[in-house]
C-alpha cells in the first residue's frame, strides 16, 4: 500500500531561512571548504576536531537561530498560552478532592480574569523588550487520560542551550501530554528541537526548575522529582551549561502534596526561590531545607524573605527575571514587593492572583526560550 505521508517535513521559518542561505551560497559558488572547522587541504576530516566540537556550536548552523534560557542574563524571548474557558475544566466537578489545589478555591475560577491578567503580563514583557509568542491548544484540550488540565502552564517544557527537555510529571494524570505538545510547538514553529525526554520511571517536572547564575541550577527532590528523574535531568542540563562545572541545588521537599496552603510549602522550586539579581534571591525559607540555605549564605547571597501569609495565597518567589536587578512580580503581594524594592531591585507589578487558584504564577506561566549569557557564580 502506498504511503500518503508528505515527503518533505514542515520546517520552522528559521530553518527554512538557513537552508535558503546555504543554497544561495552554493548556487553562487560562494561556498568554500576552507570555511569548514579544522579544514586542512588534502587531508580527511580530523577525528580530533570533530569529536571535540560541542553540539552547542553546531545547532545554530542547522536551525538558523540561537535559543536557550540558561542563567540569569537578559530575557529575550518567551511563550505564553492562549487562555480559554477550558482552564475551568469539566472534570473538576466529578471529584474536587482528586485534584491538587492552591490556597484559593477552584470552584469560582474566573477564566475571563485569567485571560485579562495574562494580557497584562504579556504587555509588561513586551514593554521590557521581550518577544512574546502565544500557543493555542486544541479546543477542547485533551490528553492520553481525558480532558487536559492546567494548559495555562507554558513552562511545562524547559528550554536550554541545545533544545527543550520534555518532562515526565508526577501525580497529575490529566496533565500528561502538555510538555510533549509544547515541545512540538517549539520545534515546528521556532526551530527549538527536543534535546531530551524523561523516560522510564523517572519523574522530573523540568519547567519549574530555575537558575541563579550561568552555573547554578535549582531543582527539587520530592513528589515532582524522584531519583531516577533527577539522574536523567541534571546531566542534560549540565551539558547545556557554559561552565566546565555546574552547581545543582536540590531542594528537599517535605510532605506529599504539590503545595500546602496552610504552610506555603511547595514541591516546585520556583514556588520557594527566585532570582532577583547576581547573588540576590527572594525565598520562602520555611520551605527550604537547611543545607541549601547554608549554601546560599556561604556563597554571599542576599535573601529577601517571603512571609507566610503572602506565600500561602500568592507564592511571591514565583517571579519572572527580566535581567539582573529587574523582575516582574505578582501585584497582590505588596509586602514581598516592598522588600524586594528595598533590596535595590526594580519591580514591575502585574495582577496575577487568579492563576494561583489553579496552581501557579508568573514563572509557571512562561516558557523561557532565550536569554543572553549572564553572570557566573564567581563573577
Amino acid at each position: 500500500m502506498a504511503s500518503n505521508v508528505p515527503t518533505k517535513p514542515i520546517l520552522p521559518p528559521s530553518w527554512e531561512a538557513r537552508i535558503k542561505e546555504m543554497q544561495d551560497q552554493i548556487s553562487s559558488k560562494e561556498f568554500k571548504l576552507t570555511e569548514m572547522p579544522g579544514y586542512v587541504s588534502g587531508e580527511a576530516p580530523s577525528v580530533e576536531v570533530w569529536h571535540n566540537i560541542d553540539a552547542k556550536e553546531i545547532y545554530p548552523k542547522i536551525y538558523g537561530r540561537e535559543f536557550g534560557a540558561n542563567g540569569i542574563g537578559k530575557l529575550r524571548e518567551v511563550a505564553l498560552i492562549d487562555i480559554t474557558q477550558h482552564e475551568r475544566f469539566v472534570a473538576w466537578e466529578q471529584d474536587p478532592a482528586y485534584f491538587p489545589k492552591m490556597g484559593l478555591s477552584h470552584s469560582d475560577l474566573d477564566t475571563d480574569k485569567m485571560r485579562d491578567q495574562s494580557l497584562q503580563y504579556e504587555a509588561a514583557l513586551e514593554e521590557a523588550g521581550v518577544i512574546v509568542h502565544r500557543v493555542t491548544y486544541p479546543d477542547p484540550p485533551v490528553g492520553p487520560f481525558g480532558p487536559q488540565r492546567g494548559t495555562w502552564a507554558a513552562n511545562e517544557t524547559l528550554v536550554v542551550r541545545g533544545g527543550s527537555i520534555i518532562e515526565k510529571i508526577a501525580v497529575s494524570p490529566l496533565g500528561f501530554g502538555r510538555s510533549e505538545y509544547l515541545a512540538y510547538w517549539a520545534w515546528t514553529q521556532l526551530g527549538v528541537p527536543p534535546v531530551a525526554t524523561i523516560t522510564g520511571t523517572g519523574v522530573a517536572e523540568a519547567g519549574p526548575c530555575l537558575w541563579l547564575a550561568e552555573d547554578v541550577f535549582v531543582t527539587s527532590h520530592g513528589i515532582a522529582y524522584n531519583d531516577e528523574g533527577l539522574s536523567q535531568l541534571i546531566p542534560v542540563v549540565e551539558r547545556s551549561c557554559l561552565a566546565d562545572e555546574m552547581t545543582t541545588l536540590v531542594l528537599e521537599s517535605p510532605g506529599n502534596i504539590y503545595f500546602h496552603p496552610q504552610s506555603g510549602v511547595s514541591h516546585h522550586p520556583d514556588m520557594i526561590i527566585g532570582p532577583l539579581d547576581h547573588h540576590k534571591v527572594i525565598a520562602y525559607l520555611p520551605g527550604m531545607d537547611f543545607s541549601n540555605w547554608r549554601w546560599l549564605t556561604e556563597h554571599g547571597y542576599e535573601i529577601v524573605e517571603v512571609e507566610t501569609d503572602e506565600q500561602a495565597l500568592y507564592g511571591p518567589a514565583n517571579v519572572t527575571l527580566l535581567e539582573p536587578g529587574r523582575v516582574i512580580m505578582i501585584a497582590e503581594a505588596p509586602k514581598s514587593i516592598a522588600a524586594v524594592r528595598k533590596a535595590g531591585v526594580d519591580v514591575i507589578e502585574v495582577p496575577y492572583a487568579e492563576f494561583m487558584r489553579t496552581g501557579g504564577g508568573l514563572h509557571c506561566s512562561t516558557m523561557r526560550i532565550w536569554r543572553d549569557d549572564g553572570p557566573f557564580l564567581d563573577d
